[in-house]
């Protein structure tokens, strides 16, 4: 899934107001948004890191309202069990990546059992009363790798009264920059605003200069692959030239050279083509790790874009195809020249 696509999963009315001091955002802040023109509704949430049993990696517990986390989510897939109740109770919906293992699909967690947390030197049980399907990444949060519960309970068990993040819903998608100029005004370095089209923007833009990185390097490639397999075919030629000779004076026709060499030249753009085809698809599989570390904490994990690689069948046969190509192309002229050699100057050559 793409990352475009899960971001329409939050819509393109969605804001953002992130809490980047150490004051938390309040609910005065969230009544105060609710009265400013042109916003449809107000979600506050509150996230913290935490540590669980079985997990290598931190997890996010997030405290939302079960109404709240279908709008964000656009619907809520559980895999099984229920929601919770929105009430101050320790009761949580585990995303799919906590309740089973991501290598190994094996299950760690199920509906009805019980999930420790760490908040501070605490360790809290909560009782697992659904587990998420899988839902890949999501700007505003990360719902694969999170621990969802009521923000109620959340706000009494880590003794803070504010909120990390108040997602806005503007009423329209034509005054949603006026919205995010407006919260921008209003909170100034208290908070950072960002909007689901400033995101979408970003990414775009940055999309589109990589894809003009992967271009040029392809060229570039090509053009070098080219060069090098013209210079191995001639250094090949003339290497063999009184090979050549005796095999035309033993009866060998030209168009039999020009195949042998053309043969040459294709067997080596094949193994050109597997070795790039392998590192090709280990650098792809271990692209996603420059963007994540694994001390990456799992709340800025949330707003960092994340992907699953795929490899489409197509442009892998159409990338091998190219290869080969270039490379009869490179080895025509060497092949050539190999083929119209006369058999007694060949004979002479020293």
């Amino acid at each position: 899934m793409s990352l475009l696509s899960n971001l329409e999963k939050l819509g393109p009315t969605t804001i953002l107001v992130i809490s980047t001091g150490s004051s938390p955002l309040t609910d005065a802040d969230v009544a105060r948004i609710s009265t400013l023109p042109n916003v449809e509704s107000v979600i506050p949430t509150l996230r913290t890191a935490t540590k669980v049993p079985g997990i290598n990696q931190e997890v996010t517990l997030v405290g939302i309202s079960s109404r709240d986390l279908s709008e964000i989510l656009g619907e809520i897939r559980l895999d099984e069990g229920q929601m919770y109740v929105d009430a101050p109770a320790p009761q949580s919906v585990i995303g799919h990546n906590i309740a089973y293992d991501p290598t190994t699909g094996k299950s760690l967690y199920e509906a009805g059992g019980l999930i420790l947390v760490r908040l501070g030197h605490r360790s809290i049980p909560l009782t697992i009363v659904g587990v998420l399907d899988s839902y890949g990444s999501v700007t505003a949060v990360s719902p694969d790798d999170s621990i969802f519960i009521p923000i109620d309970f959340l706000k009494k068990a880590a003794h803070k009264f504010g909120y990390n993040i108040i997602v806005v819903k503007a009423t329209d998608v034509k005054v949603v920059d006026q919205v995010t100029e407006t919260l921008t005004n209003v909170y100034g370095g208290r908070a950072r605003v960002l909007s689901v089209q400033q995101i979408a923007r970003i990414i775009m833009q940055i999309t589109g200069q990589f894809n003009m990185l992967l271009v040029s390097i392809a060229s570039t490639s090509f053009i070098a692959a080219g060069l090098g397999t013209f210079n191995i075919m001639m250094i090949s030629v003339l290497e063999r030239v009184r090979e050549i000779g005796i095999l035309k004076a033993l009866g060998m026709k030209d168009r039999q050279i020009l195949l042998l060499y053309v043969n040459q030249g294709l067997l080596i753009g094949v193994m050109g083509s597997l070795l790039g085809l392998t590192l090709g698809v280990a650098l792809t599989y271990s692209f996603p790790s420059f963007f994540l570390a694994p001390n990456v904490t799992s709340e800025a994990r949330d707003f960092i874009p994340t992907y699953t690689p795929t490899l489409s069948p197509s442009y892998t046969l159409i990338s091998v195809a190219l290869s080969l190509i270039v490379t009869l192309v490179s080895a025509a002229y060497p092949a050539w020249k190999a083929s119209k050699l006369h058999p007694v100057e060949a004979l002479r050559y020293e």
